[in-house]
């Protein structure tokens, strides 16, 4: 277990991704040791590599460890994410209970994915996936659900079989079905894959590649049927290493040339080999099996949907509420996508969403599962991009409400807010914030 509780660990940190770094070219003209990294450890954030000494920061004065110094976590590191630190770019690594048992060496790795996604942001803006298709995907499909399950397990024999010819025609069979799957989904929606692969796959594939991790963690029974955003590290990363057998120059060319995705450009080098029929497929009844197992999967989400929206409204405690017009909505300024889930009615948000209106914003950020979530309702068809009429926020502690001439702040743990020409309710069990006269 690692413990970031005195500056040992700060420098131990920073020496182990300069010895990951220099061990080997990780992807052409990327070096993560020319990329900013701020790091929260739970306590305080530092940052390292950073041109200058933004506001609040102060020089480290220690001679092992060339950092700055923020006490308390830094406005702009909300996850292990990319953060805009005053203009420059940099990556982020934020330490809480999901870290609290990795290795110096994997927090290393770690933070190498994250400076390879400011990599992609400068020289590949396009592989950058929009968020808000996600929460539009038929996920209930299972058809598609289907496809989805028999590619995933084509890929994953791929991975596990050393026989080159085994390999190459598992290789074509994922293909085949993710080519299938595509002629029955829009085409926003298969960009929205690729590129979710490019991004997240290849920040994976590179992680693994820091500390010569051969595997991929494809499972044997599939992703879960909403599980679309998180299927795209470990999908991704398996055709990056695919392509390492078949195309061993693939990285070269997908540093100079944007337009490409990772399963046509494998598709295309395996029918230059001559690739055109299958050798291996499934049989009948285990395709029989995907089948059943997707229509499961649906009817398993739907009614989870169901559920989830139940158990939210039974929380006990305050709830805490802000509610406007869907003429001027509440709107998104930040989410953490792998915490944001489609229940019945709206979103469910369990770790982080900040939302902006014309006379204010809210922000809730829970670390340390603390059992604070929140929920937002749409303002009309799409669940993010509509803008929200309502949000809700239950398993908030010590609310302190302030009333100023008319403006409204609230402080708890995990989420402040601040409007203005607001109108507040207050009772035992509920908080209300109402905006533009809403009754």
């Amino acid at each position: 277990m690692t413990d970031f509780k005195d500056l040992k660990h700060v420098k131990d940190l920073s020496h182990e991704i300069e010895r990951l770094s220099a061990q080997r070219e990780l992807w052409p003209n990327f070096n993560p040791l020319t990329i900013p990294l701020a790091f929260y450890d739970g306590n305080n954030t530092y940052l390292f590599r950073y041109p200058g000494i933004p506001e609040g920061f102060t020089e480290l004065k220690d001679k092992e460890c060339d950092a700055l110094f923020f006490s308390g976590r830094h406005p702009t590191v909300i996850a292990s994410s990319i953060v805009n630190i005053e203009g420059t770019l940099s990556a982020s690594l934020l330490i809480d209970k999901s870290h609290s048992r990795q290795t110096t060496t994997e927090l290393a790795s770690l933070a190498i994915h994250e400076a390879f996604h400011v990599f992609q942001a400068e020289g590949h803006p396009d592989w950058q996936a929009d968020i808000g298709t996600l929460f539009l995907y038929p996920v209930e499909d299972e058809q598609l659900l289907a496809l989805r399950r028999i590619e995933t397990e084509a890929l994953r024999l791929a991975l596990t079989t050393d026989d080159i010819q085994e390999k190459r025609s598992w290789a074509c069979r994922a293909l085949n079905a993710r080519n299938n799957r595509y002629d029955r989904m829009d085409a926003d929606l298969s960009s929205f894959e690729r590129k979710g692969e490019l991004h997240e796959g290849l920040a994976t594939y590179i992680e693994s590649l820091s500390v010569e991790r051969k595997t991929v963690d494809l499972p044997k029974n599939g992703y879960r049927a909403d599980n679309v955003r998180g299927r795209f590290y470990q999908v991704g990363h398996a055709l990056a290493v695919l392509l390492d057998t078949f195309a061993p120059t693939w990285k070269t060319e997908f540093e100079t040339n944007d337009a490409q995705s990772l399963d046509l450009y494998l598709g295309v080098t395996l029918e230059k080999e001559g690739e055109q029929s299958l050798h291996i497929d499934f049989t009948q009844s285990e395709i029989a099996n995907f089948e059943k197992t997707a229509s499961e999967d649906a009817r398993k989400l739907i009614n989870e949907r169901s559920e989830r929206k139940r158990i939210f409204d039974s929380r006990s405690g305050v709830r805490f509420s802000v509610v406007t017009s869907s003429t001027a909505p509440l709107r998104v300024n930040g989410i953490d996508p792998s915490n944001a889930l489609i229940i019945d009615g709206g979103v469910l948000h369990t770790r982080y969403i900040k939302l902006r209106h014309e006379k204010g914003q809210i922000e809730m950020l829970t670390l340390l599962n603390d059992g604070v979530e929140a929920m937002t309702e749409a303002a009309g068809s799409h669940p993010l991009y509509s803008g929200f009429t309502k949000l809700i926020v239950v398993g908030l502690n010590n609310i302190a409400v302030k009333t100023d001439g008319g403006s409204v702040s609230v402080e708890s743990d995990g989420l402040s807010a601040y409007f203005e020409k607001a109108r507040v309710d207050k009772s035992d069990t509920h908080i209300t914030i109402y905006l533009n006269n809403q009754a």
